[in-house]
């Protein structure tokens, strides 16, 4: 594998692809889906790049989260949404491209707690965070910070969706530190064990 690849580097194969390019005419967040991927893509590039993990599966898969058009959804609205279209997007990625299972993961993964699906890998954790970041950004600038009426700040809008987001890093933390904690108990419980089953004095006795 090639060292120090530059974000666009990563991003070339992705952004020259066809049926990929038609997320630029979808809305997401009150810009466009490319744009938002590409917010999403470029800062994860920076902070797994920063944390010495592998910058390029990671980049790569943020780029891909959001890989789906709105008719995809079908009957599926609301929250519900956001349960379904990360499988939607890893489908549709893995129909396009060479994906390894750090990406496919990351994809599947990058609406954790709201999906089911598990973050296996440090940049499915990094995704699924900065994607979060991302979106209280632009919500708060773009979807909710003008209304269409007078076109002041929504600062009652802006301030309720952050306080939500606020809440569900909470939960997502919580969630983290109860499996860390547990993980822990268990290498605790299992050296305890180890130390109280006797040792046999000779293993060659039957």
């Amino acid at each position: 594998m090639k060292t120090n690849l530059s974000f666009d580097d990563i991003a070339k194969e992705i952004i020259k692809n066809e049926k990929y390019l038609k997320i630029k005419n979808e809305s997401h967040h009150g810009i466009t889906r490319y744009i938002h991927s590409m917010r999403v893509a470029r800062n994860v590039y920076k902070v797994s790049k920063k944390l010495n993990l592998d910058y390029v599966s990671a980049t790569r898969a943020a780029i891909l989260h959001d890989f789906f058009t709105n008719e995809e959804f079908g009957s599926n609205h609301g929250l519900i949404q956001g349960v379904v279209y990360p499988d939607i997007a890893l489908a549709n990625a893995k129909g396009e491209f060479k994906l390894n299972k750090i990406e496919e993961n990351a994809i599947a993964a990058h609406m954790f707690p709201l999906c089911m699906t598990l973050p296996k890998y440090k940049e499915s954790w990094v995704l699924t965070l900065v994607d979060k970041v991302v979106a209280i950004y632009e919500y708060a600038s773009y979807k909710f910070s003008y209304t269409k009426v007078t076109g002041k700040v929504s600062t009652a809008l802006s301030l309720s969706l952050i306080f939500a987001f606020n809440v569900l890093f909470f939960c997502i933390s919580f969630i983290v530190v109860l499996l860390i904690s547990l993980l822990l108990f268990e290498y605790n419980v299992f050296e305890k064990i180890k130390n109280i089953i006797p040792k046999t004095a000779n293993p060659d006795i039957k």
